[in-house]
Protein backbone atom coordinates (compact mmCIF):
# COMPACT_ATOMS: atom_id res chain seq x y z
CA UNK A 1 0.00 0.00 0.00
CA UNK A 2 1.48 3.76 -0.34
CA UNK A 3 0.46 4.87 2.84
CA UNK A 4 2.59 2.37 4.16
CA UNK A 5 6.06 3.63 1.99
CA UNK A 6 8.18 5.90 3.98
CA UNK A 7 10.98 6.71 1.83
CA UNK A 8 10.69 9.42 -0.39
CA UNK A 9 10.74 9.18 -4.21
CA UNK A 10 12.63 11.64 -5.86
CA UNK A 11 9.75 11.54 -8.30
CA UNK A 12 6.50 9.87 -8.46
CA UNK A 13 4.69 8.98 -12.35
CA UNK A 14 1.50 7.55 -11.39
CA UNK A 15 0.03 5.97 -14.09
CA UNK A 16 -3.45 4.33 -13.50
CA UNK A 17 -4.30 5.77 -16.45
CA UNK A 18 -7.67 3.51 -16.48
CA UNK A 19 -8.69 4.29 -12.76
CA UNK A 20 -11.72 7.24 -12.87
CA UNK A 21 -10.66 10.60 -12.55
CA UNK A 22 -11.61 10.79 -8.84
CA UNK A 23 -9.81 7.90 -8.06
CA UNK A 24 -6.45 9.25 -10.13
CA UNK A 25 -7.22 12.49 -7.87
CA UNK A 26 -7.18 10.59 -4.60
CA UNK A 27 -4.22 8.49 -5.59
CA UNK A 28 -2.43 11.61 -6.79
CA UNK A 29 -3.05 13.44 -3.24
CA UNK A 30 -1.52 9.75 -0.94
CA UNK A 31 1.64 10.23 -3.79
CA UNK A 32 2.35 13.69 -3.39
CA UNK A 33 3.36 12.73 -0.19
CA UNK A 34 6.11 10.49 -0.82
CA UNK A 35 7.50 13.00 -2.84
CA UNK A 36 8.82 16.14 -4.15
CA UNK A 37 7.96 15.66 -8.05
CA UNK A 38 4.43 14.14 -8.97
CA UNK A 39 4.05 13.59 -12.53
CA UNK A 40 0.55 12.19 -13.61
CA UNK A 41 0.19 9.88 -16.63
CA UNK A 42 -1.98 11.31 -19.45
CA UNK A 43 -3.78 13.86 -16.90
CA UNK A 44 -3.10 17.48 -16.03
CA UNK A 45 -3.98 18.20 -12.56
CA UNK A 46 -3.00 21.12 -9.97
CA UNK A 47 -1.32 19.09 -7.22
CA UNK A 48 0.64 17.89 -10.10
CA UNK A 49 4.08 19.26 -11.31
CA UNK A 50 3.64 17.48 -14.45
CA UNK A 51 2.37 15.24 -16.70
CA UNK A 52 3.80 11.96 -18.71
CA UNK A 53 2.45 11.32 -21.76
CA UNK A 54 2.34 8.42 -23.79
CA UNK A 55 3.69 7.42 -27.06
CA UNK A 56 0.39 8.40 -29.29
CA UNK A 57 -0.95 10.68 -26.79
CA UNK A 58 -1.34 14.26 -28.53
CA UNK A 59 1.99 16.21 -28.52
CA UNK A 60 1.52 19.22 -26.18
CA UNK A 61 2.12 22.22 -29.20
CA UNK A 62 -1.70 20.64 -30.38
CA UNK A 63 -3.24 21.41 -26.86
CA UNK A 64 -5.68 24.16 -26.62
CA UNK A 65 -4.02 25.79 -23.78
CA UNK A 66 -0.33 26.25 -22.85
CA UNK A 67 1.03 24.04 -20.29
CA UNK A 68 3.62 25.17 -17.54
CA UNK A 69 4.52 22.08 -15.73
CA UNK A 70 7.07 19.33 -16.94
CA UNK A 71 6.21 17.67 -19.74
CA UNK A 72 7.94 13.86 -20.25
CA UNK A 73 7.38 11.29 -23.06
CA UNK A 74 7.51 7.52 -23.53
CA UNK A 75 9.82 6.54 -25.72
CA UNK A 76 10.70 3.03 -27.85
CA UNK A 77 13.14 4.61 -29.97
CA UNK A 78 15.63 7.38 -31.14
CA UNK A 79 13.34 8.56 -33.96
CA UNK A 80 10.83 9.33 -30.96
CA UNK A 81 12.75 10.95 -28.43
CA UNK A 82 13.89 13.17 -31.68
CA UNK A 83 10.19 13.82 -31.99
CA UNK A 84 10.01 14.82 -28.69
CA UNK A 85 12.76 16.81 -28.61
CA UNK A 86 11.51 19.03 -31.60
CA UNK A 87 7.70 18.66 -29.22
CA UNK A 88 9.65 20.02 -26.33
CA UNK A 89 9.39 17.83 -23.88
CA UNK A 90 11.25 18.37 -20.54
CA UNK A 91 12.53 14.84 -20.30
CA UNK A 92 11.74 11.12 -21.79
CA UNK A 93 11.43 7.30 -20.97
CA UNK A 94 13.21 4.77 -23.20
CA UNK A 95 11.92 1.19 -23.01
CA UNK A 96 11.56 -1.69 -22.60
CA UNK A 97 15.34 -1.52 -21.66
CA UNK A 98 15.03 -5.63 -20.11
CA UNK A 99 12.31 -7.91 -20.87
CA UNK A 100 9.74 -6.81 -18.11
CA UNK A 101 7.12 -8.97 -15.75
CA UNK A 102 5.15 -5.74 -15.96
CA UNK A 103 4.21 -6.19 -19.89
CA UNK A 104 5.08 -9.27 -20.60
CA UNK A 105 5.89 -9.69 -24.46
CA UNK A 106 6.17 -6.23 -24.37
CA UNK A 107 9.38 -5.30 -26.85
CA UNK A 108 11.36 -6.52 -28.48
CA UNK A 109 14.11 -5.21 -25.45
CA UNK A 110 16.33 -2.75 -26.67
CA UNK A 111 19.51 -3.42 -24.98
CA UNK A 112 21.57 -1.31 -22.44
CA UNK A 113 23.75 -0.68 -26.40
CA UNK A 114 20.38 0.77 -27.51
CA UNK A 115 20.07 3.07 -23.94
CA UNK A 116 23.66 4.17 -24.38
CA UNK A 117 22.85 5.11 -28.28
CA UNK A 118 19.94 6.99 -27.66
CA UNK A 119 20.95 8.56 -24.52
CA UNK A 120 24.31 9.77 -26.78
CA UNK A 121 22.11 11.46 -29.22
CA UNK A 122 19.87 13.84 -27.88
CA UNK A 123 20.51 16.73 -25.33
CA UNK A 124 17.37 15.35 -23.02
CA UNK A 125 17.56 13.81 -19.99
CA UNK A 126 16.76 9.91 -20.57
CA UNK A 127 15.47 7.52 -18.04
CA UNK A 128 15.58 3.99 -18.64
CA UNK A 129 12.28 1.91 -18.45
CA UNK A 130 11.06 -1.84 -18.39
CA UNK A 131 13.03 -4.41 -16.41
CA UNK A 132 15.21 -2.43 -13.72
CA UNK A 133 15.44 -3.58 -10.63
CA UNK A 134 18.08 -4.07 -8.32
CA UNK A 135 21.31 -5.30 -9.88
CA UNK A 136 20.70 -3.29 -13.25
CA UNK A 137 20.49 0.18 -11.80
CA UNK A 138 23.54 0.75 -12.32
CA UNK A 139 24.47 -0.62 -15.63
CA UNK A 140 21.68 1.75 -16.48
CA UNK A 141 23.57 4.51 -15.19
CA UNK A 142 26.95 3.67 -16.76
CA UNK A 143 25.12 3.64 -20.02
CA UNK A 144 24.15 7.57 -19.74
CA UNK A 145 20.55 6.87 -18.13
CA UNK A 146 19.42 10.07 -16.45
CA UNK A 147 17.62 8.11 -14.05
CA UNK A 148 15.79 4.58 -14.07
CA UNK A 149 12.04 4.86 -13.98
CA UNK A 150 10.55 1.33 -11.98
CA UNK A 151 7.47 -0.13 -11.32
CA UNK A 152 7.24 -3.99 -10.83
CA UNK A 153 10.07 -3.55 -8.25
CA UNK A 154 8.50 -1.74 -6.11
CA UNK A 155 5.19 -2.31 -6.70
CA UNK A 156 5.60 -6.61 -6.49
CA UNK A 157 8.34 -6.46 -3.79
CA UNK A 158 6.71 -7.71 -0.04
CA UNK A 159 8.82 -4.66 0.89
CA UNK A 160 8.71 -1.54 -1.03
CA UNK A 161 10.66 0.98 1.28
CA UNK A 162 13.43 -1.86 0.93
CA UNK A 163 12.99 -2.03 -2.72
CA UNK A 164 13.51 2.12 -3.30
CA UNK A 165 16.23 2.47 -0.67
CA UNK A 166 17.96 -0.68 -2.89
CA UNK A 167 17.24 1.16 -5.74
CA UNK A 168 18.53 4.59 -4.83
CA UNK A 169 21.73 3.16 -3.25
CA UNK A 170 22.66 1.56 -6.45
CA UNK A 171 22.07 4.19 -8.27
CA UNK A 172 24.27 6.28 -6.39
CA UNK A 173 27.10 4.02 -6.01
CA UNK A 174 26.78 3.39 -9.67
Amino acid sequence: MLSDVVVSAPAVVLRAKHEPPQIRRDLARLSRCHTDCLILASMIEPIADGIHLAAQDEPQHSWPTPYTGIVGRSCHNLDEVRAAELEGVHYVTLSPIFPTESKPGYGPALGLNELRHVASQTRLPVYALGGVHVGRVAACRAAGATGVAVQGAVARSSKPQAAIQAILAEWQLG
